[in-house]
């Protein structure tokens, strides 16, 4: 009988943990919003940096060890002035990745967009950088370049992770 407590509060945390939409980093500093059929996977909300990654649903992917996440990583900087160092350092460390190609479709320059390999399959990455305050925000959004992928899923991932990425403004 005592179990039965235990396991009501486990599945009701999993259920609010998939339906939270909206997180903040830095102590309330950072402040964001997600689609609801986001899962969190990994919550890191203390210390420096700070991260919440979110696995984003694609059909084309089930089956496989591909999928498509977004993460948002913040670094609280000594000062505002830090932060072309840190966008500088951040861009080295995604040029260093295994297959790292620009995107030169990419038609917006406040994007870092480029491809790498993992494993067997290449990647598309896309990533956001912002200053609030003095905390350096990164918005990375990585999906698999998989053939069963529908351009409405593409065109959908896009427009929700210039979603969050708007909502830290």
């Amino acid at each position: 009988m005592k179990m039965l407590p235990c396991l009501l509060f486990v599945c009701a945390s999993t259920a609010f943990a998939q339906g939270k939409t909206d997180f903040t980093l830095n102590e309330g500093q950072v402040h964001f919003r997600v689609p609801p059929g986001w899962t969190a996977m990994m919550e890191k909300s203390d210390g420096n940096p700070q991260a919440v990654a979110f696995q984003v649903p694609d059909e084309a992917a089930q089956g496989s060890d591909d999928s498509a996440s977004v993460t948002v990583k913040t670094r609280q900087l000594k000062s505002a002035m830090e932060f072309p160092t840190f966008a500088q350092d951040e861009f080295d460390h995604a040029k260093e990745q295994a297959g790292y190609q620009i995107d030169a479709a990419n038609k917006n320059n406040q994007v870092h967009q480029y491809f790498v390999q993992r494993a067997q399959t290449r990647y598309v990455v896309r990533d956001h950088y912002y200053l609030s305050g003095v905390v350096a925000v990164e918005v990375r959004c990585q999906r698999p370049l998989l053939d069963k992928t529908t351009p409405a899923w593409v065109a959908q991932f896009e427009s929700s992770c210039d979603s969050v990425a708007a909502s830290l403004k």
